[in-house]
């Protein structure tokens, strides 16, 4: 076994990115990350690194500072290339701030680094992923979908502020301004409109090869319980589909029945959970 830092994306894209379509709507996230990379490479540092058995990547891990380190979900890996990853980081003095990925995999990497530095880890939140190949009818009331512009930005940033709340996502409570001038020049993020009223929003997160993930699904509480989420997810769902993408995928949070409930009712599957630690001395 053999664990290698690359520093060059492509190259490391290249290497490991079959072993990742293998589950490619369970790993949307390092997937998508590293499609981001490729396109703008200057624009965020980057960590890579991969476990090679007989000279083939068996594993990977990568992080894009400051969010956490990604464990991906990878049929054949075994818990002594996990606690292996999590001795090499430790002994080669990368920070370690946190956790997430597949249950499994990071369960193991969290035993061993427990072991090896004694840090509590604390369970930040419990995720869902689900697919969806297939959109379900559901019934349609008033209302529209359209892509936020530029004059839709302090009600972005402040819909952003809230669900960063609700999520208990710091990194979108610290970044709420950049985030939204992103997503509305990059036209990803969409409101749903009712009588000339934006009432709830969903974004387009990232896309793979085959897929796009949506997220930054949110509604105010005066708007709540009318469907405009439901309806929401539905259309942006099927304007993807219809731009060619094969399926779309999301995460939940697992602790919200409501919503779960929702994606389901549209023709999300669940495929997978997805863990996120954080580590504290």
């Amino acid at each position: 076994m053999k664990i290698i830092q690359e520093q060059n994306v492509e190259s490391f894209t290249s290497s490991i990115q079959e072993l990742l379509l293998k589950r490619e709507a369970e790993n949307n996230l390092p997937l998508g990350i590293l499609q981001r990379l490729q396109e703008s490479p200057s624009s965020e540092n980057s960590l890579l690194i991969k476990i090679e058995e007989e000279g083939r990547p068996v594993f990977m891990t990568m992080r894009t500072p400051p969010h956490l380190w990604i464990l991906p979900s990878i049929p054949a890996v075994t818990s002594g290339h996990i606690k292996s990853l999590a001795r090499y980081l430790f002994e080669n003095q990368f920070e370690v701030p946190g956790i997430l990925g597949e249950g499994e995999a990071v369960q193991h990497f969290i035993d061993e680094w427990i072991n090896i530095t004694g840090e509590n880890p604390i369970i930040h939140m419990r995720q869902g992923i689900y697919r969806l190949n297939e959109l379900q009818p559901i019934h349609m009331n008033e209302g529209e979908l359209i892509e936020a512009k530029e004059s839709d930005l302090e009600l972005v940033k402040k819909w952003l502020t809230r669900f960063g709340e609700e999520t208990n996502e710091g990194t979108i409570k610290e970044r709420t301004a950049e985030i939204a001038e992103e997503m509305i020049r990059t036209r990803r993020m969409h409101l749903w409109i009712v009588n000339g009223e934006a009432v709830s929003m969903v974004a387009r997160a990232r896309v793979t090869p085959h897929g796009a993930t949506i997220n930054a699904v949110f509604t105010p509480d005066e708007f709540k319980r009318r469907g405009y989420a439901t309806q929401a997810v539905w259309t942006l769902t099927k304007k993807l589909l219809d731009q060619g993408y094969q399926f779309c995928s999301l995460y939940t949070d697992l602790d919200n029945h409501s919503s779960n409930s929702i994606y389901k009712k549209i023709g999300y599957e669940w495929i997978g959970n997805s863990i996120v630690y954080h580590f504290i001395d």
